[in-house]
């Protein structure tokens, strides 16, 4: 009787062993709630990145442009990687090759030489990045350019200056050379200057676009041609460095700017020698800039030249 009744509690045993390690059945419910057979995946849009690379970052000038540009930047959905190229060519090549190791969608140049940047642009279009310029243009190899028309700007500033001098007077020009957007500028006023017997430009220097370097040069000029009347500094920091040689010395000598900075616009409303400014609007070529490129990307065509009027500021 012990040993039947020691045989019904092992079976007891097991048949609760077994019903503890049975699987529930449909009534029951799963253990754990089952994965479903496809999770929607989520959609992250990548955003487009561009390169950008500034002349400098010591000009307001280009201080208002990475402004505006980076703003744009913010309404388009755009990534961007800017730089400086410090005034240097072969820091800027450097910066290309970066772009495009990173595999940036387009590249923004601001050349600090119109000819020498020519190897860059090459790299690019090798590597299938498109290159846009602003404000300086290259030689050739870009999708767009975005600038202030500087021969108009030019031609403004010479009309304004004959107009001033009453049509006669020696003139000097402080520009920077390999700068294509400054040369534009040089020629612009000097073609004006030309029609007039009475007037003559005396000396073109090259400042290197160093405002304390035009200082120096405005100093010399003062001493060789001491009938000058007017400086044209085709840049605001050239025109500032000229006039703070003249203010030194006590000369009487006009100055004519090209930029419309922020200083350079205080200095014309002082109503002393600083007569007048060309402005242009480094926001709306930043933005422009960056909207052409969008357009571009997106399939659409686009204009080889895009010219921002100037305007005179006195």
């Amino acid at each position: 009787m012990k040993k039947a009744l020691r045989i019904l509690a092992l079976l007891m045993v097991f048949a609760l062993l077994f019903s503890a390690c049975a699987t529930p059945t449909a009534e029951e419910g799963p253990a754990e709630e089952a994965a479903p057979a496809e999770e929607a995946e989520e959609v992250v849009e990548e955003k487009r990145v561009v390169g950008v690379s500034l002349l400098t970052r010591e000009h307001t000038f280009y201080n208002l442009m990475e402004e505006g540009i980076v703003d744009e930047a913010k309404k388009l959905g755009y990534e961007l990687i800017v730089m400086d190229a410090n005034q240097d060519t072969n820091i800027q090549i450097n910066q290309v090759q970066d772009f495009i190791t990173q595999g940036v969608d387009a590249i923004v140049l601001c050349p600090t030489s119109s000819a020498g940047i020519a190897p860059a642009i090459e790299m690019a279009d090798d590597a299938g990045i498109s290159i846009f310029t602003m404000d300086i243009a290259a030689e050739s190899g870009v999708v767009s350019h975005v600038a202030t028309d500087n021969y108009a700007g030019g031609v403004l500033a010479g009309e304004y200056v004959a107009d001033f001098l009453g049509g006669k007077g020696e003139v000097s020009i402080i520009a920077c050379a390999g700068i294509e957007s400054v040369t534009m500028r040089e020629e612009g006023f000097t073609s004006v200057i030309d029609q007039y017997p009475d007037m003559e430009v005396v000396t073109v220097t090259n400042c290197e676009c160093d405002a304390e370097k035009a200082a120096n040069q405005a100093q010399d000029m003062l001493v060789t041609y001491p009938d000058l009347a007017l400086i044209f500094g085709a840049g605001d920091p050239f025109a500032l460095g000229a006039l703070a040689s003249i203010t030194a010395a006590g000369e009487d000598v006009w100055v004519m700017g090209f930029d419309a900075l922020p200083e350079a616009v205080a200095e014309v409303e002082k109503d002393g020698l600083f007569i007048a400014t060309i402005a242009q609007d480094p926001d709306k070529i930043a933005r422009t800039t960056l909207q052409t490129i969008d357009k571009y990307l997106n399939g659409e065509e686009v204009e080889p030249l895009i010219a921002i009027a100037p305007y005179v500021v006195d």
